[in-house]
């Protein structure tokens, strides 16, 4: 027996268009700030089609449907007075709907920066900037954090990932010679320290990266320098867990 129906385009010419009610005890009502940033977010990067919204029709002799999940999404559509997909939920009876929605809102997860570069690398515009973006995470022991960090030249807490969830990433041979040098160094840490060996979950650590890169981005930074104390110094990076103390053991190690 089906359960849901296929996937329909709703224009903002359809009766059901305006029709889109909320069932008691369901969704939370949205803010008129989670309405506004999603508005922005689907006016910029319009992934709708990918996320319809559920819906279960109230009284099967109109067109009377009740959202099961997806109403801060109808109501930003509403806003920017833009068409949404939609998919009904059939053959449940109205007590079941609860349970859907929380097994829906159990196991729902956001876009991961992974996700959003692996969309933008299948689109034509985006294609080849986003495919080289991605041969640099794989081919380097970096975060997605990071590496977007390293493509705007700053350090991992400076700004936002707007610009890269919304196909905006930059990249031309100045961006390209920058990157390579700074990945270039981080893998140099590989084998720079022997007291004791820096360990495999702490090269892989966001919180080093980010002392790492914010050094690189230090006026006066000698790397160089770094890297020959690494090599006798002993160090404390493996017992370390905040970015903050990495920082101040990495400047501690240089200045020796």
């Amino acid at each position: 027996m089906r359960t849901s129906s296929a996937i329909k385009l709703v224009n903002t010419n359809d009766p059901v268009y305006n029709k889109l009610t909320v069932g008691e005890g369901g969704n939370r009502t949205p803010t008129r700030t989670s309405v506004s940033r999603l508005a922005e977010s689907i006016d910029n990067n319009n992934l709708l089609e990918y996320r319809p919204i559920l819906v279960w029709k109230e009284d099967k002799r109109k067109e009377n449907y009740v959202i099961i999940d997806g109403q801060t999404r109808y109501m930003a559509c509403r806003e920017l007075e833009i068409p949404f997909y939609m998919q009904e939920i059939q053959n449940k009876k109205q007590e079941d709907l609860l349970g859907i929605l929380s097994v829906l809102n159990t196991n729902q997860t956001n876009w991961t920066l992974g996700d959003f570069a692996k969309y933008w690398a299948d689109k034509p515009g985006t294609q080849r900037i986003y495919k080289k973006y991605l041969e640099y995470h794989t081919d380097n022991n970096v975060t997605h954090g990071i590496l977007i960090a390293i493509y705007r030249g700053q350090s991992r807490r400076a700004g936002r990932n707007t610009q890269f969830k919304n196909g905006q990433l930059k990249f031309n041979p100045m961006i390209k010679e920058y990157v390579e040098e700074k990945l270039s160094k981080l893998k140099q840490l590989k084998n720079a320290a022997f007291n004791p060996v820096l360990l495999g979950t702490t090269l892989r650590k966001q919180q080093f990266q980010s002392a790492m890169l914010t050094a690189f981005n230090t006026p006066g930074f000698d790397y160089c320098k770094f890297l020959e104390n690494m090599y006798d110094a002993p160090h404390s990076f493996n017992e370390l867990a905040k970015s903050r103390d990495m920082v101040k053991e990495i400047f501690n190690i240089e200045s020796l």
